[in-house]
Parts: C-alpha cells; sequence; structure tokens
C-alpha cells in the first residue's frame, strides 16, 4: 500500500510478522545481530497455537551439503533451464540446515537423533539426519517463545497485519495492524526501520485459494486455522512473484464435520507412523486397508508420509469426480482395542489439547466419526459402499495376508495382517496434513521477488510462507528444519539493511 504520509504510532528495526517455528529463529537472529525488533502476531495470547507446536517437532541436519545438495536437485531439476526450486536456494538451504542442530543446541535446546535418510529415494538421500526437538512441536516452540522473551523482544499479540506500507519507488516502510483485533481493531502503523520479515505461513484454512491452488479439494490440514492467506494477499497487492502454489506436505487424514482441524491416523496401531517415517519394521500391527469410493484399495498402505497427496488428485471426468475422495479407512476391533485412533504427539490431540481423544475411541463413535458394524458387507452399506466388492477387497488382502506377499501393491510382509476380528469399523479419509507450500517467490537471502524476479526493497520471507519445497517433500521434518534455517537467513539479511530514512 502506497502511503504519502503516516504518524508512525511506534518504530523499531525489523518487524516480523508471524510468531511461529520461523518467526521466532528471525527475531532472535536479527535481534542477536543488533537490530531492535517487534513481532506481531494475529492470534491473542491466551489462544495462540502454530503449526510448529502443532507438529511433531522432528527436524532435518544435513551431515553433508554437498551431497543434500544433489539429493535436493534430484527431485527439483527439472532440465537445465528449469527448477522448481531456484540451485542457489538449494545452495543455502543445504548450508543453513547443517547447522539447524547446532543452532538448537548452542542456545541451550534438548535434541535427539531419529534417524538418518530422505523420504524420495535419489542420490544424498543418506546425508538426511532426522532429529526430534524433546516435547515434540510443542516443546520447540515453547523453546523459542522462552529465547524470545530472555531477549525482551516484544510481541503484540491479537495484532493481525492488514497492509504493507511502501513509499513511491516500493519500498517496504513499515506494516499496518490491527490492534486488539478482536475488540475492534485500533489501526497502528508501524515504522520499520531496516525491514520487515513475513512468516506467516501457509493457505490451509482458505477454501478459495486451497480450491483454486492445490491440486484437488477438499483438502484439510491439522495445523493453525490462523494460516488464512492473509501474508500471501498482501504481497500480492506490492507485485510479489508466487511458487508452489500447488505443492503441499500431505496424506491422508480424518476430518470430522463437527470439527474444524483434521487429524492424522495412527492407521496400524501405536507409534506406526513414526516407523512409517523412520523406515522400521512395524511391531504388533493392526490389520488396516484403504479402499476409494469403488471399495477397492489403490496403493500400499506403506505410503509415504508426505506425498500419497499426489495419489489421490486422479479425476474421472466421466463421473465428475475423484474417485479416492474420499477414502475409507477400514480395520477391525484389534486397532480399536490398541488405543486411540489419531496420533498423540502432534496435532489437535497432541500436547496442545484442542481435542481430547478417548482412550477406547468410544467417544468418536458415539458421535460417528467411526462407523461400526458386525460385518464387513454392513460396514459397506453403511458407507454407501457396494457391499459385494468391499467384501471381496478384505477376503482378497487377508489372502494375500497368509501367502505373506501382496501382489497388487507389494506391501511390507511384516505389515501384512488380516482384518478379521469384528466388530469392523470405517472412518472417512480425506487429503490433507500439515501445510500448504506455496506463497511469494524468495531468492537465497530470503528477499521477496517480483513478478520480474527482483528482490521487493526490506522484505523477507520464511517458512511455509513461500516454501522453498516444490511438489516432492525431502523429508520429516524438512518444513521445521526450513523454518529455523529461513529465519535465520532473513534474520541476519534483514538486521544488515541500512536504515530507510
Amino acid at each position: 500500500m502506497l502511503i504519502k504520509d503516516t504518524n508512525w504510532q511506534r518504530e523499531v528495526d525489523v518487524v516480523v510478522v508471524g510468531f511461529g517455528g520461523a518467526g521466532a529463529p528471525a527475531a532472535i537472529t536479527a535481534h542477536d545481530q543488533g537490530a531492535k525488533v517487534l513481532i506481531v502476531e494475529k492470534q491473542p495470547q491466551c489462544s495462540h497455537h502454530n503449526n510448529t507446536d502443532m507438529s511433531g517437532g522432528g527436524f532435518i541436519n544435513v551431515n553433508d551439503p554437498e551431497k543434500a545438495v544433489r539429493y535436493i536437485e534430484s527431485f527439483y531439476k527439472v532440465d537445465d533451464d528449469l527448477y522448481w526450486t531456484d540451485p542457489e536456494v538449494i545452495r543455502v538451504w543445504a548450508e543453513y540446515v547443517s547447522h539447524n542442530r547446532e543452532w538448537i543446541e548452542s542456545l541451550g535446546g534438548k535434541v535427539r537423533f531419529f534417524h538418518s535418510g530422505g523420504e524420495q529415494p535419489g542420490p544424498g538421500s543418506e546425508c538426511i539426519d532426522m532429529y526430534f526437538y524433546r516435547g515434540w512441536g510443542w516443546g520447540l516452540m515453547k523453546f523459542l517463545k522462552q529465547q524470545v522473551a530472555d531477549r525482551n523482544i516484544p510481541v503484540m499479540y491479537d495484532t493481525p497485519a492488514k497492509k504493507l506500507l511502501t513509499n513511491d519507488n516500493g519500498e517496504v516502510l513499515g506494516v499496518r495492524v490491527a490492534q486488539g483485533d478482536e475488540g475492534g481493531g485500533q489501526t497502528v502503523d508501524i515504522r520499520a526501520r531496516r525491514a520487515v520479515i513475513m512468516t506467516l505461513g501457509g493457505f490451509e484454512f482458505d477454501e478459495e485459494m486451497k480450491l483454486n491452488y492445490l491440486k484437488v479439494y477438499p483438502t484439510h490440514f491439522y495445523g493453525t486455522p490462523a494460516n488464512s492467506g492473509d501474508g500471501h494477499r498482501m504481497v500480492m497487492e506490492l507485485g510479489a512473484d508466487l511458487w508452489h502454489m500447488n505443492s503441499c506436505s500431505a496424506r491422508l487424514v480424518g476430518k470430522f464435520p463437527d470439527f474444524p482441524i483434521s487429524f492424522t491416523m495412527d492407521l496400524g496401531g501405536k507409534n506406526w507412523l513414526l516407523r512409517q517415517i523412520s523406515g522400521k519394521e512395524t511391531e504388533d500391527v493392526c490389520g488396516y486397508i484403504m479402499v476409494d469410493r469403488d471399495a477397492k484399495r489403490f496403493t500400499s498402505e506403506n505410503f509415504k508420509m508426505h506425498t500419497l497427496y499426489y495419489e489421490l488428485t486422479v479425476y474421472d471426468s466421466h463421473r465428475r469426480l475423484h474417485p479416492r475422495v474420499p477414502s475409507f479407512w477400514i480395520f477391525d476391533h484389534k486397532r480399536i482395542d490398541s488405543g486411540p485412533l489419531p496420533i498423540l504427539m502432534a496435532g489437535p490431540s497432541g500436547p496442545v489439547r484442542l481435542y481430547t481423544w478417548s482412550n477406547d475411541n468410544s467417544t468418536e463413535i458415539a458421535k460417528g466419526w467411526i462407523v461400526k458394524a458386525d460385518t464387513v458387507a454392513e460396514l459397506a452399506r453403511k458407507l454407501e459402499l457396494d457391499p459385494d466388492t468391499l467384501e471381496q477387497t478384505v477376503t482378497s488382502y487377508n489372502g494375500y495376508c497368509q501367502q505373506g506377499h501382496d501382489p497388487e501393491f507389494d506391501r511390507k510382509p511384516s505389515d501384512l495382517v488380516p482384518i478379521s476380528n469384528p466388530p469392523y469399523y470405517a472412518v472417512k479419509m480425506w487429503p490433507g496434513g500439515p501445510n500448504t507450500q506455496g506463497g511469494p517467490k524468495r531468492n537465497h537471502r530470503a528477499q521477496i521477488l517480483n513478478v520480474d524476479g527482483d528482490p521487493i526493497a526490506r522484505l523477507y520471507a520464511a517458512g511455509e510462507f513461500g516454501s522453498v519445497y516444490g511438489m516432492l517433500y525431502p523429508s520429516g521434518g524438512g518444513n521445521i528444519a526450513e523454518c529455523i534455517a529461513f529465519g535465520r537467513i532473513a534474520g541476519e539479511h534483514a538486521a544488515r539493511e541500512e536504515p530507510g530514512r
């Protein structure tokens, strides 16, 4: 928004818009570089939660930056002239991500090694090391918030940013916010003498943006509903270029009409998801399959946790529907007995406690979130699936379990456990996951670029707000790794800007 004259109500060197896993490292770094920093956050302090504290708290720390560059380029390079992500950005990502663990530990944080190896096969995959913060994502965000507090960096909660303020040359001068938005939103213009850093996350809860940009609709997410595309609209007003808008880190999730946030399910039983991410053999797995609207399996249930989404985008133009949306998770009473259906380390049923899932799943059965039936045929009728087809699908799958081989989708033998312990159950599953990736395109200095490829002066971005990741996601912990790395990059460069007049 072009301004000719304004009375600045507040002045600092760097304004960070958004207080999450990218905003905190950006603010900490800019402060430690000598800048006076202010964070503005749209959510009230009493109910503040972001994608990081709703995550599992895993992050990548590469052990060889050169191998990491080759790894990312192996699935982001289309040809010599076309990349999902610019080579310079890939290279700086690799360099800074190689110091993520060191940076956290230098501040006194506690992390533990989880496993090595990227989610996508390819040269250099072995350089990916994944760590977890103690206390999962909630613990990581609590630690980052304490680092901000220890530096006396002020945070204006309940203060959504509304406009980026510029001069005649398109240089960003500051931010217009609505302080106390829940109480009416008094407009405040904040001067950023050096720069503004945008760390507002994705557009997971803007239905129109998801409809127009993502590959399939609906897509449901389990992060914070505060991620509603506000920042995207602000930077587009300034002519920002966009990238990765059709990309997201997603799989199949449970989404129920009377609750706003989706759930990631531990399909095969307790800690099934962690074993899937690590590639370790699953112990005491419960029998389950995933079927489409035709009551047929369509993929190996040992799917990639962050890219199954793209298998769900198939469209039948004759029937005018996506045959895999929704899909149906089919299982028996053994899974009910093994504990709550969703993962309990992340999402709304994780440490943020936005929803407390019953230990025996009885509350969710009573709500209709979990469909129960005495027979497979009865279950099919309740799901409005063809009973004969679902019965045949379950019978065939159980036969594969007996043989120890899945000729259709080559599911791991150790994961082939029959569905044979009635009653039978199902959950309607939807495309979704932690976050979208798309947003303003950035360069290797974290500067937001306009449609001509030039930096918008004094405007930076980090994290999932225009993530550096394209269609394929490198590994579990990729987004938090990027938040930490590009938060530091943005903070460093923003603090080095010469103060504007």
